[in-house]
């Protein structure tokens, strides 16, 4: 079977090739050439297992998976951590993205030909292939966080024939000895817009990029930069795994005494909806987390803030009680929650596509339609979520 032929003719189908550039670029990149020999499954099975798909043991399936434009190729799990011998539970922390979200993300870049782009997260290579179609290796530099990953994308594009800057190291602090970038894309999610990406670029450049907060996960936002100042909206779906060093905090440490209080609304009211209708609320408390557990009269969700420092625990049964939300810490994240969901339910219950965020120095200020109608301020920390070694180049 032509796998690669029928994934062609589905992302037409589809409008992945709006920009003309790409029909040609999706030919001239081989995709197989920057897929391992085996990867996992991003699906699961019965057992929440990840299956391995092995080019040896079947080609076809192993080619049908590479061509498949709706699901990602898994290379690794829990940092390197998780050997791939075998089916595994874990995290991802790498993946070769499914060719639908790749294609719709650089539709969206709006690259021109001999543009500038700097490239968040080499990985296999591929995505920086695709780019080098475009605008020309000299004007593709791509930074890589993980050495091993960054050693097997630079081989790739390598043996295919591509030379832009590559980079390993952290590409949140962008690569300053390159000229000032006209498009920066990162194909990993951050919770901030990193000050290196604004300050780096050149004047009305883009910044494409997944976005998550704590609260909820899968959005694209794409800014342009005017004078270090980003500002845009978020244009659609976008589910990548965080950047390192943006990963949510799950080190808990409140204050051992609570106190007992009614909660205002049933919590299904807020958490019911889909995930699309977190992302809008989450965007509005975006450094609380959330999980639930147990079921029926029993079930409970849980918040923490980022510096783990405040908890809040709600009951689902007689959620209207004195004692049905417990709140540990300075912060009733509970309240603030509620306080989100009002606010968004007061905008109409705005889609997330309506919000956007202006980035400066002092600030993320979030906003509903336009940058004139900012909704909140947050002030932007002074320094990094965690310190790395130096970025050092490839080639």
């Amino acid at each position: 079977m032509d796998w690669r032929n029928i994934a062609a003719q589905e992302l037409e189908a589809m409008g992945s090739f709006a920009s003309p550039w790409l029909r040609p670029a999706f030919h001239a990149v081989d995709r197989e050439a920057f897929a391992p020999a085996r990867f996992w499954s991003q699906t699961t099975d019965a057992d929440g297992l990840h299956q391995v798909i092995d080019r040896d043991q079947d080609e076809d399936a192993w080619r049908r998976a590479v061509w498949d434009n709706h699901h990602s190729l898994v290379v690794q799990m829990d940092d390197g951590r998780t050997p791939m011998d075998g089916p595994a539970k874990g995290d991802y922390s790498s993946s070769i993205s499914a060719p639908d979200i790749v294609f719709r993300k650089l539709n969206a870049l709006g690259l021109e030909q001999g543009q500038r782009v700097l490239h968040i997260g080499t990985a296999s290579g591929y995505d920086t292939a695709l780019l080098c179609e475009r605008t020309g290796s000299d004007n593709v530099t791509s930074i890589e966080y993980d050495p091993d990953l960054a050693a097997w994308g630079a081989e790739n594009l390598r043996a295919a024939g591509y030379s832009p800057t590559l980079v390993q190291g952290d590409g949140l602090e962008g690569w300053k000895t390159s000229a000032p970038p006209e498009s920066v894309i990162a194909t990993c999610a951050v919770r901030e817009i990193p000050t290196a990406w604004r300050h780096q670029a050149a004047d009305e450049a883009v910044i494409l990029t997944p976005y998550n907060t704590s609260y909820a996960r899968g959005g694209l936002l794409k800014m342009r930069v005017n004078n270090t100042v980003a500002s845009g909206r978020f244009i659609g779906a976008a589910w990548y795994m965080w950047a390192r060093q943006h990963r949510p905090n799950s080190d808990l440490h409140p204050a051992q005494d609570a106190h007992h209080e009614a909660s205002l609304i049933h919590p299904d009211q807020i958490f019911g909806w889909d995930w699309q209708v977190d992302f809008a609320i989450g965007l509005h408390v975006p450094d609380i987390s959330f999980a639930h557990r147990g079921e029926g009269e029993d079930r409970q969700v849980q918040l923490w803030d980022a510096a783990g420092t405040s908890v809040a625990i709600v009951n689902y049964g007689a959620w209207y009680a004195r004692d049905a939300v417990a709140v540990y810490g300075e912060r009733n994240l509970w309240a603030e929650v509620v306080d989100a969901h009002a606010t968004w339910r007061t905008a109409g219950s705005a889609h997330f596509t309506r919000y956007g965020l202006t980035v400066d120095d002092d600030a993320t200020w979030l906003w509903l339609d336009t940058p004139a109608n900012t909704v909140q301020s947050t002030e932007r920390p002074k320094r990094g979520f965690l310190t790395t070694p130096p970025a050092k180049p490839l080639r």
